[in-house]
């Protein structure tokens, strides 16, 4: 340390009396005794060789020396202040960060971006598991789970990511065989069997009548997707989730009718933290999606 430096519990009492125009008030600032206030204020006057306050009874004014010298002792403790409040929040932003997705979100659109989040935040070790439970953060020590509902759970925060956009999707070679919206009754209508009623919604939308029985049910959208592929049928998709394939032609759309299903996904965070966020790691993680679902949210 340069011999130049005056020793800083020093300054920060000369500041706060100075700023405050009283020791009492300075030292009750500071957590200490009106005697050790005027200790330190000594001390850097004699260091520094000049005296800084003018004392009159029960008042202090600072010399000119001191009214130089304050402003430039306050700029430096402000930057001492911000640089140390910045590498508090950048190491608060290591360890651990457990997250909960559903398993078709996690599978064909999350792992791939998930190295941008790695890159931003290298400290923090990200722990990804997948499922479609329901969510206690009492009884799983998740930080962060990612569902999709009706509406949001109870006993948890939640951050609505966006609406689910559905579309009609199969392989281009089954779609030259459609050429009316009543051709859907000549193939396989293929179903995410926990939406049982997307296929009854959109037909109402869509203004037609769904006649055909032969229907094949999987639990999870990238299943669905994987099988439209093969061309076993039609299926109701979340855009979003079927973008790549859409892009690259191995899925297409044969009729465009915009339709939303009921279900919204959440990000979903404990409720029953008092704490909040104090090291910063589910902030990081969920300014980090915002932005990826941004191009989505409809409100």
């Amino acid at each position: 340390m340069p011999a130049s430096l005056p020793p800083l519990n020093a300054v920060v009492a000369f500041e706060a009396a100075a700023r405050l125009s009283s020791i009492s008030l300075a030292a009750n600032e500071l957590y200490v005794t009106h005697g050790a206030i005027s200790k330190q204020i000594k001390a850097l006057e004699s260091f520094l060789g000049c005296e800084l306050f003018i004392r009159e009874h029960r008042k202090i004014t600072l010399t000119r020396e001191g009214s130089q010298y304050l402003p430039h002792v306050q700029s430096a403790l402000q930057t001492l202040n911000v640089a140390t409040a910045d590498l508090k929040q950048h190491n608060a932003r290591s360890g651990n960060l457990s997250i909960n997705v559903l398993p078709s979100l996690s599978i064909q659109w999350l792992i791939p971006r998930l190295e941008e989040f790695r890159s931003r935040n290298p400290r923090l070790f990200v722990d990804l598991s997948i499922g479609d439970f329901e969510v206690d953060f009492r009884r799983q020590h998740y930080d962060i789970a990612i569902r999709s509902g009706i509406n949001p759970p109870e006993d948890c925060r939640h951050i609505k990511l966006m609406d689910e956009e559905m579309c009609l999707v199969c392989a281009p070679a089954l779609a030259q065989e459609l050429h009316t919206l009543d051709d859907l009754n000549r193939v396989t209508l293929l179903k995410h069997t926990s939406r049982p009623s997307n296929w009854r919604d959109w037909a109402k939308q869509a203004g037609v009548k769904l006649t055909v029985e032969e229907k094949f049910g999987v639990e999870h959208f990238y299943m669905l997707a994987q099988a439209v592929a093969s061309g076993m049928g039609v299926a109701l998709i979340p855009r979003f989730f079927i973008e790549p394939q859409l892009a690259d032609g191995s899925l297409v759309i044969p009729f465009d009718i915009p339709y939303h299903s009921q279900y919204s996904y959440y990000l979903l965070t404990p409720g029953h933290l008092q704490s909040g966020d104090p090291d910063g790691r589910i902030t990081a993680f969920t300014d980090w999606i915002l932005e990826l679902f941004a191009p989505y949210r409809l409100g």
